[in-house]
């Protein structure tokens, strides 16, 4: 219309166009343009709506807006409702967290885009949730201090994270598994060495791949048992969001490749089972555990897919084995890209062979007995404890059987290493009934498996079990607390007792909700997402590392008695202790003397709790790598100091004397090196 009316002489309606003067237009010759012009508006409109509502971009603005709330949870410091509701997620289960629960299954229920929208935004609220509350309260656990600053394991993972960066080696500690280390160092880059960045991104992926293996147990059992698993990740995975630790690839690698072998069951698609093998595979290199389980599948799948009329598939059984054996070819490739040649993919398991031939001790039996061998190199100390341990089978296997029963024993026990320890909160009392309400489901769960051995994913959940039980005495529970050693199988663990809770369902007529062959995600979701995290945790680390580059220092220099470090500062790593009466909320990066002291007396060394107990109001804590020597260093400096985030530091000061805090390599800084 528009058009029609700025043409001047050939537009009738123009007054002026003809030099003999105004025309007069028909009444119905301009309800005609006006009619015409108001059809191209409402078609232009109609093509607009009909553009959003293609699929895909209902899609991307629902994820969109689901990674917004997560994002918004992890920022928000609101004293009033998130912060409470985060401390109840992180540790708590009370009524808070049990409505969060019922929040999430009634999401699950409803159908189409709204649930799909609902659904995916609360499962990412909630682990938000979790990690928020890590931060919120600083809480200190065996491999973190004060909620931010990784110890032990966790810190060696740091630094070599931040060596791939500067383009040197991994360490033999991460040799041993360069897959969460290599995938750590890629996060960091992505997010400019922001380590609290980097931890948001490793718990909302775990959370998607969580929420994306639930739908595909959804489309099969119904919601009861989608949200039941989602619930047992989740409660297992609380407890490590937020944490340097290898779980974090463990849990959505595990999870992710028992559900495409769930849907290649399903679908009878053998390509999709061997993907999901390699990746559970892979996720077992990235987090050791119940190895056990791989043989079975091999088995297992030979028997599944085999031919009308025939027993067993030799075929399926060689390409499954071609796909397991990939991924541990895949691992070492990045052990010999990533580490020198010393380092030994696995070497930590002499320490757990050598402790079950001695009849069940601990990883660390070895080197109470024999301390010398802690300062052999890598491969030549996992050579002689692995030759010890085989002579101590051959001479006491008696020992071999002791051990065995005994870390079968504490799977069933009423400890912090039994199958479901992770289930419940701070209350005894509510610990109990949860976890004992659990083990009933698995009761009837594995009566489910033996009346219908046939179904095929029931007989996939028999061999996932039998797995894990036939790897216990070789992963024992023991080793580290709340079931850590298993979280790459946490998805079966969810399983057994969701479909002991369809089992009761089906007793008493309680048809399962949103059952479909189809699902309800977008059927490329589970194989796009995995591809694209598989290849970034192989090709990512090895990029890195090969256009890595250490940081330039200028020349500088101390006071004579003085040590000099050259570090790099960066957001996210540090947390300062304030004064007691010192206005503020608590939360990362700032927390309350008192709140700091309370926190550490989680920490497991009571060295630890005295060193912590005497740090200073108005101190700065953080992990790094020293430039100089590429090696870690834990920095002590005062708050007023620190250099402005993501710069480099030349600082001086000494090193620590006790030699109890050895391990910790703490630096005290006390001024700005000088330059010339």
């Amino acid at each position: 219309m528009a058009q029609r009316l700025a043409q001047g002489t050939h537009n009738p309606l123009v007054a002026g166009s003809n030099p003999a003067g105004p025309t007069p237009i028909p009444l119905e010759t301009k309800f005609q343009i006006v009619g015409e012009n108001l059809m191209t508006l409402g078609v232009d409109t109609a093509k607009r709506y009909t553009f959003l509502k293609k699929p895909w971009i209902q899609e991307v603005f629902w994820n969109v807006l689901a990674i917004s709330i997560f994002v918004f949870i992890l920022l928000n410091r609101s004293p009033n409702l998130l912060r409470p509701l985060s401390l109840s997620a992180r540790t708590g289960f009370n009524f808070t967290v049990l409505l969060l629960f019922l929040i999430l299954y009634i999401s699950f229920r409803l159908r189409g885009w709204a649930g799909r929208a609902l659904s995916l935004a609360m499962t990412l609220a909630l682990f938000a949730l979790a990690l928020a509350g890590l931060w919120a309260t600083g809480q200190t656990q065996s491999i973190v201090l004060n909620g931010i600053v990784p110890l032990y394991d966790a810190s060696n993972y740091y630094s070599d994270a931040l060596r791939l960066q500067a383009g040197q080696e991994l360490s033999d500690f991460s040799a041993r598994r360069p897959l969460f280390a290599g995938f750590l160092s890629v996060l960091l880059w992505l997010t400019g060495h922001n380590l609290m960045a980097a931890l948001g991104l490793l718990t909302l992926i775990t959370a998607v791949a969580c929420y994306i293996a639930a739908r595909e147990i959804q489309s099969t059992y119904g919601s009861e048992v989608a949200i039941f698993v989602l619930i047992i990740l989740f409660l297992f995975y609380r407890h490590h969001s937020g944490t340097v630790m290898s779980e974090n690839l463990g849990v959505p690698l595990g999870a992710l490749g028992f559900a495409l072998m769930w849907r290649g069951t399903v679908q009878k698609k053998r390509l999709l089972f061997w993907l999901g093998l390699f990746v559970t595979a892979l996720a077992l290199n990235a987090r050791a555990g119940a190895f056990f389980t791989l043989p079975i599948f091999l088995l297992w799948s030979g028997w599944a897919f085999r031919e009308e009329g025939r027993r067993f598939s030799w075929q399926a059984f060689i390409i499954s084995a071609v796909f397991a054996f990939a991924a541990f070819v895949s691992n070492l490739i990045l052990v010999r890209s990533l580490a020198s040649f010393t380092g030994v993919p696995f070497a930590n398991f002499s320490y757990t062979l050598y402790g079950l031939a001695s009849g069940g001790e601990s990883w660390h039996y070895v080197f109470e007995r024999y301390p010398e061998l802690q300062s052999l190199p890598a491969d030549e100390q996992s050579r002689i404890i692995y030759q010890m341990a085989f002579d101590q089978i051959r001479n006491e296997p008696g020992l071999l059987v002791k051990g065995a029963l005994y870390n079968w024993s504490m799977l069933f026990s009423d400890s912090w290493y039994s199958a479901y320890s992770f289930v419940g909160g701070e209350k005894r009392i509510m610990r109990n009934i949860a976890q004992w309400a659990v083990l009933a489901l698995c009761v009837f769960g594995l009566i489910r498996w033996f009346l219908k051995p046939g179904e095929l994913l029931m007989s996939l959940m028999g061999v996932s079990i039998l797995g894990i039980l036939v790897s216990v005495p070789f992963l024992p529970p023991t080793d580290a607390y709340r079931m850590r050693p298993y979280a790459v199988s946490m998805i079966v663990f969810g399983l057994l007792p969701a479909l002991g809770l369809l089992f009761v369902m089906e007793r008493l007529k309680i048809p399962p909700t949103n059952r479909s062959e189809s699902g309800d995600t977008s059927p490329d979701a589970l194989v796009v997402f995995t591809t694209l995290l598989v290849s970034i945790a192989l090709l990512g680390p090895i990029t890195l590392k090969s256009f890595g580059n250490s940081p330039q220092f200028d020349s500088a220099s101390c006071a004579p008695g003085s040590d000099m470090i050259s570090v790099r500062f960066d957001g996210g790593t540090h947390f300062n202790i304030l004064r007691e009466k010192q206005p503020g909320l608590d939360w990362m990066p700032n927390f309350h003397l008192g709140r700091f002291r309370q926190n550490a007396h989680s920490l497991p060394d009571p060295n630890m709790i005295a060193w912590a107990e005497g740090l200073d109001p108005l101190t700065s804590v953080f992990y790094t790598l020293d430039y100089q020597s590429f090696e870690k260093v834990l920095v002590v400096a005062p708050t007023a100091d620190l250099p402005a985030p993501n710069s480099l530091w030349q600082a001086c000061g000494e090193w620590e004397e006790d030699p109890n805090l050895e391990a910790l390599t703490i630096f005290y800084a006390r001024e700005e090196a000088s330059l010339p």
